[in-house]
């Protein structure tokens, strides 16, 4: 299903000073009456929320809007995301000042400035000299008044009622024939924090045969073709054109790792953009923001979903995190994929 983006505008939020650090990362889930109606999948719900709430240290609340209903064939949940867009020096400086306390995080003041960025765009398409950010995104850069100006609403995430669920895979793993909920929640959540690729957007318009000027998401500072642009050092970094044509084979890249990333659902790998590389379609697991899941198996926020955040501007705790752990999905493979859809 296709999601329509909230484009407005952050130009009254960008005069507005910066937040100071606080507190920690806060996800209030706001449950709707069906979702209300099933304590066991609120209670997933909020697990889903707290696995999140343990990587990341940044003094904001995330408000949610979250209910069950019949979702499409083959969908498993759906989150319609609170997109903002302003200024590209102004988010970019944004991101800079964010990462600016952590060494791991060198590379973000290597991303170009608005006279620096280029991108591969499909012919007809162009920049707009702006930047899009998912509304929480903003809010872990330093963004305040944003509730205020755009609405408490971060994002709605909506759950399928068409299958069968387990809702604590912490008490006997995940019942064969059901699909895990935690896992299923926590990967919408990652959507509305922020793992969002503007490529979903331009391979949609394709399709409608539409063409005309977009602007980067924040993710997508760090989206290069697989062979075509690949960095290799801060100058390639910060010089060579982003990646954001739909079906052309892409990685986030951050100098020290690279993730293979999807292509886009209709002229790329049949998967949306917004997401790692399917494992079905690679060979190996990368993360949470895989795009398919199946029957019988689970999966918890990995290394690289973390790494992705903590780049486009949320702050990680610097702490170890109890009993955390990480899967590698050897139970996916070969199994009914069922596909995490974000509307457009």
């Amino acid at each position: 299903m296709l999601r329509r983006l909230s484009l407005v505008t952050l130009a009254a939020a960008l005069l507005l000073a910066l937040a100071p650090g606080a507190q920690a990362l806060d996800i209030n889930i706001i449950p709707g009456a069906s979702l209300s109606a099933n304590p066991q999948a609120l209670d997933s719900f909020n697990r889903a929320a707290q696995q999140w709430e343990r990587r990341f240290s940044d003094p904001i609340t995330v408000n949610i809007n979250a209910n069950l209903a019949a979702l499409g064939s083959g969908i498993l949940g759906s989150t319609d995301t609170v997109m903002l867009y302003g200024g590209y020096n102004t988010i970019r400086t944004a991101m800079v000042a964010d990462a600016a306390p952590y060494a791991n995080n060198a590379i973000v003041a290597y991303l170009p400035t608005v006279s620096e960025f280029s991108a591969y765009v499909p012919s007809g398409f162009g920049l707009t000299g702006d930047i899009g950010a998912s509304k929480a995104n903003l809010k872990a850069l330093g963004f305040t008044g944003l509730d205020g100006a755009f609405g408490a609403r971060d994002a709605t995430i909506t759950f399928s009622t068409g299958f069968s669920f387990t809702y604590n895979h912490h008490v006997g793993g995940v019942t064969p024939g059901t699909i895990d909920f935690e896992t299923v929640a926590a990967h919408e959540i990652g959507h509305a924090l922020g793992f969002i690729s503007v490529v979903d957007a331009i391979d949609y318009y394709k399709s409608l045969g539409l063409t005309g000027d977009v602007y980067p998401y924040s993710l997508d500072l760090f989206r290069f073709g697989k062979d075509i642009s690949n960095p290799s050092n801060y100058s390639g970094f910060t010089n060579n054109p982003r990646m954001l044509v739909p079906g052309q084979e892409a990685i986030f890249d951050d100098l020290t790792s690279e993730y293979r990333m999807s292509t886009g659902s209709e002229y790329g790998d049949g998967r949306q953009a917004s997401h790692w590389k399917d494992d079905a379609l690679l060979g190996s697991f990368i993360g949470l923001l895989d795009p398919t899941l199946g029957y019988g198996v689970y999966f918890d926020v990995a290394e690289p979903d973390v790494r992705a955040m903590d780049l486009i501007g949320y702050d990680l705790v610097l702490t170890p995190v109890p009993g955390a752990f990480w899967l590698l999905g050897s139970g996916l493979l070969g199994l009914a994929a069922l596909r995490f859809r974000r509307r457009r």
